[in-house]
């Protein structure tokens, strides 16, 4: 079933039958299941009666099937839900219970069936290839899948909470928002009301990209920006002192040297592409690189002799080798390379 189609059928006002909510998106799962509820749970005062809970792995299939079997109280529907089972440790014969309660449900048409599942605790399989237990279940059950949402979907998504609450923003704050604050959809709603509740107390209406690096918690790619950052400005001192906050979050060395060279990679991939007079446009497209990224590269390419950041990747290739094989290890070895090529 389609996000459409979901939101369809709650209009229709048909909300019996059996729904899972399945996929690496937990906000949408979150927030498409609150739309159920809210469409059937409309009274509080009959909630206790219309509203079940079951949580984890360990519950009574024979409960949920008596809680499916139970009339709704002053109400047209009911809801049930089930809260992070996991189909990959499902006995057979709890499998087997729960394909009993999900034909049995249309003969109970008044009450709604809702499973939210983690992500990695069921195996759908894909579109072309459904896994054995999809195969199983989709004929009974309406499966609403929420794979991780992609730039566009969340630039979009982004834009729409602003729009809600009359704030302008531009594709730049937009892209800094992403980049700082990573892809997960539950930390961006808290840094969009972090936000939008700074910009009202201070009477402004527009969102810029230097009020997302003010106000936004960063992730610890974007800490490392600071690092790469400082390496691309050839700005040694910067360097150190990123390194230094590197080091208090005890992150791993090798994982450091690998985000450097990325830099160094994705900055050779642009000065070429800059050499051969594409616009950044083009360069966004050819590389995949976030236009935020790219926007610094190529600020950074002139401060780079011809053939410098090549170099500077087999230099690289060195340390790495020196740190798997005896040679400078660790931080030392970042430390150096710190010295030698910025």
């Amino acid at each position: 079933m389609q996000e459409k189609e979901f939101k369809e059928l709650l209009k229709s006002g048909r909300l019996g039958g059996a729904f899972l909510f399945t996929g690496e998106e937990d906000y949408l799962k979150r927030h498409y299941l609150s739309l159920l509820r809210r469409a059937i749970v409309t009274d509080e005062a009959f909630a206790p009666f219309n509203h079940s809970v079951y949580d984890g792995q360990d519950v009574s299939l024979a409960s949920i099937l008596d809680a499916v079997k139970a009339p709704p109280v002053f109400a047209d529907y009911k809801l049930i839900e089930w809260r992070f089972p996991s189909f990959n440790k499902m006995k057979e014969s709890d499998l087997c219970a729960l394909e009993d309660i999900l034909v049995a449900l249309p003969d109970y048409d008044y009450t709604a069936l809702a499973i939210i599942v983690a992500d990695g605790e069921i195996d759908l399989g894909t579109d072309k290839k459904p896994s054995k237990l999809r195969r199983r279940l989709e004929k009974e059950i309406n499966i609403l899948n929420f794979p991780a949402s992609t730039d566009s979907a969340l630039l979009s998504w982004m834009k729409r909470h602003f729009d809600h609450d009359g704030i302008a923003v531009s594709a730049e704050a937009l892209g800094a928002l992403l980049f700082r604050s990573g892809h997960s959809m539950d930390v961006l709603n808290n840094e969009i009301t972090k936000l939008v509740y700074y910009l009202k107390a201070n009477a402004r209406s527009s969102l810029t990209a230097e009020d997302v690096s003010s106000i936004c918690s960063s992730t610890t790619e974007c800490d490392s920006f600071a690092l790469t950052n400082a390496l691309l400005e050839k700005n040694k001192r910067a360097a150190y002192l990123a390194l230094e906050e590197l080091k208090t979050e005890r992150l791993d060395p090798q994982v450091i040297l690998g985000m450097i060279a990325k830099t160094y990679s994705e900055l050779t991939a642009i000065t070429l592409l800059k050499d051969e007079g594409q616009d950044q446009a083009s360069m966004e497209k050819i590389t995949g690189i976030h236009p935020y990224k790219v926007k610094s590269y190529i600020r950074s390419s002139r401060l780079f002799k011809p053939g410098a950041p090549k170099a500077i990747l087999e230099e690289l290739s060195r340390v790495d080798v020196g740190m798997k094989f005896g040679g400078v290890m660790g931080y030392t070895a970042i430390e150096m390379f710190i010295a030698k090529c910025v």
